[in-house]
């Protein structure tokens, strides 16, 4: 069990992107990303103890009740890999990825978040491999993909069992946070 904060696309973006996901799954031997787990994590917490989750929730709502939304849109896509797959299909960002990016920052610091030693790439995974190379000519084939853009307002604290996916708790972005 993991933990993690992340954003989410809203629920006409999740029917896009799964509709992408069951075009190309026939064609593509990969495990796909399931539509109400799709979302882009900020910062990866691993496995806090129950003490350490219940004292993020309040540094992360006055960082909320600071924030204005933003808008992002889901743009192309790339590969990379990780150590449980060799191959990670995901879609970029574009829209105001600096305020994404200093949300990301900023989530690190109040989360005291240990660094995972690489730059953020901000992206929304689509598909994990198993084999090298078996999904990069799909990348290629949707570096046009785009989606409208879409508000960001809220951060939201995800428990991952890797079958599933359970908001711990979610703030949303200004005065009004909650």
């Amino acid at each position: 069990m993991s933990f993690f904060l992340a954003v989410d696309p809203p629920d006409g973006v999740r029917a896009q992107v799964a509709a992408l996901i069951e075009r190309v799954r026939q064609t593509h031997v990969a495990k796909w990303q399931r539509p109400e787990k799709l979302h882009v994590t900020l910062v990866f917490l691993g496995a806090p103890s129950v003490e350490a989750r219940a004292a993020l929730e309040a540094p992360v709502a006055r960082w909320a009740q600071a924030q204005r939304p933003f808008r992002l849109t889901l743009q192309g896509a790339g590969t990379f890999a990780t150590a449980r797959a060799p191959t990670v299909l995901w879609l970029g960002l574009g829209g105001d990825t600096e305020v994404l990016g200093a949300a990301q920052r900023a989530l690190s610091d109040v989360a005291q978040a240990p660094g995972e030693g690489r730059p953020y790439v901000p992206h929304l995974t689509l598909a994990r491999a198993q084999v090298v190379g078996v999904l990069e000519p799909l990348a290629a084939e949707l570096k046009d993909f785009t989606t409208e853009p879409f508000e960001v307002n809220r951060v939201t604290l995800y428990e991952s069992t890797h079958q599933q996916y359970r908001a711990v708790f979610s703030c949303r972005f200004g005065p009004s946070a909650q």
